[in-house]
Parts: C-alpha cells; structure tokens; sequence
C-alpha cells in the first residue's frame, strides 16, 4: 500500500485526482497539503466520507505522517520548494504543475542524482496529450514550418503551458524549422503578435472561461496544411497518466520527466 500526500488538495485538480485515488484498493491519501481547510478531514472536503485524515500546511506536519509519495498539483514557486524538500527528505514525489523553468528542471535533476528520492514531471498527464506531441515530431520532417496554438481556462498562471513547450522540444528533436523568431521581411504591428518562441516554433496561448486544456500543431508546406489537435475537455482525462506513474515510479530512475517515458510509444 502506498501511502500518498495529495499537495495542492484544496485546488481544481487536486481535488479531481484525489476523489479517483481513493478509490483504488493499492494506495492510500493519508494527508494533504494546502493553504485552505487547514485541520479539516480530507474526506469531507472531497466529499467522499470523513477518512480521519487532515489537510496541513507545514513541511513538518507532513513528515510526520511518513508517506511514501507526495503528487503535487500547486503551483510553481510551490513546487520547486517541495521537489527540494522531497529530496531532502527521502519522499518520492510526483509533480503534475507546469511552469518549472528549464534551468530549474535541470537543477532537479542534478540534485536527484545518487539520492534515494525519485521525482516524475510531467507537464500533461494526459495519454492523449503525449500521443499528440509524439506524433508531431514524427511528421516534422515532411513540412516547411510549424506554430502551436494552445488553449487553456482563464485561471492558469503560466503561459505558454507546458504540453506546448513540451511538445516543440519534441519536435525539435527531429528538426529545428525558424532560426529566428521574425524573418528577416517579417514585421510586427503589434508587439507580440507573432506570439512566443522557443525551439524554432511559436507558440500561441489563448486563455478563456470555459475552457479546460486544448492544443493544436500546425505544420505547413507547399499547397497544403496539417493539424494534430487534442482536447481535454475534463480534468479526468489526465488520470489514468497519474495512477500510472504511481504504479511506475518504484522502478524508474531518481529523475524522470516526461509521460511519454513510461508509456509505451
């Protein structure tokens, strides 16, 4: 049995991944972690039964509890003080939020070298969304140019989302298309209007209500265009990529990054 602090309970999709992980007979919720409903039973705030577990807001309490594996579901600033902590600590830990910088993921890594932690991140726990990105650096090669257009709900902090630099460095990985943002003949109007870049593609966030999380891959050639486009259009869709990665994560190495890793593609 794998005991499991949910971090990040209290949130949107915390809240969404831990009413399916109670169901499941191998692991357990033993804790959450969250700056709401402090003190409170993390059953009743789930809505799935009172449980006799709570919801902290320290580091301390949590260790306390002596969980295997913490998934965190917060934010950026919170997440990399708690892969840090984790590692410290000798906890696994599963980390679905985006908004890492690379240079701070490269730290994760080398700090997760030789340590008996293992960190999992993934930008996008959807199946699907990793699918999209594979297939996408598999068609690259046949196409003059490429632009992602990605949407997500109005609440999300960071721009672009993670699938879409994800799956630009996947494309990337088979063929760099822009060596520059603008052309050479290429003029702005509007700052910004040609979006963001990074890894020879631009990248297009539009965030709006009603909205959930939506990308589509552009690619380009002479007379003819082809789109790769994937939808969640609800949170449980990114699920059967977490439970997965808690079933995996024994035997995989102290750092991992990337659903596509332990899917087989």
């Amino acid at each position: 049995m794998k005991k499991i602090v949910m971090f990040g309970i209290c949130g949107k999709m915390g809240t969404s991944m831990a009413k399916e992980l109670v169901k499941e007979k191998d692991v357990e919720i033993v804790g959450g972690f969250d700056r709401l409903n402090i003190g409170s039973d993390i059953g009743l705030v789930l809505g799935t039964g009172e449980t006799g577990k709570l919801i902290y807001s320290s580091y301390d309490a949590v260790k306390k509890i002596n969980a295997d594996l913490i998934i965190d579901f917060t934010n950026a600033e919170i997440a990399l003080k708690t892969i840090n902590w984790a590692l410290n600590n000798s906890i696994d830990i599963i980390v679905g939020t985006t908004g890492l910088k690379k240079e701070e993921l490269s730290g994760i890594e080398k700090k997760a070298a030789g340590l008996k932690s293992k960190v999992f991140i993934a930008p996008n726990f959807s199946i699907g969304a990793v699918i999209m990105a594979k297939l996408s650096q598999m068609v690259a090669k046949f196409f003059d140019n490429c632009e992602i257009i990605e949407l997500h709900h109005d609440r999300k902090k960071d721009a672009p989302s993670g699938t879409a630099i994800f799956t630009a460095e996947q494309i990337a990985q088979e063929k760099i298309f822009n060596n520059s943002r603008l052309k050479e003949s290429e003029v702005e109007i509007l700052q910004g209007s040609r979006g963001s870049f990074t890894d020879g593609i631009h990248i297009h966030s539009i965030r709006l209500p009603g909205l959930l999380a939506h990308q589509n891959v552009i690619f380009g050639t002479t007379g003819q265009t082809l789109s790769i486009k994937h939808d969640s259009i609800d949170r449980s869709s990114f699920y059967p990529g977490l439970i997965l990665a808690v079933r995996k994560i024994d035997n995989l190495s102290n750092y991992t990054y990337g659903l596509d890793k332990i899917i087989d593609l």
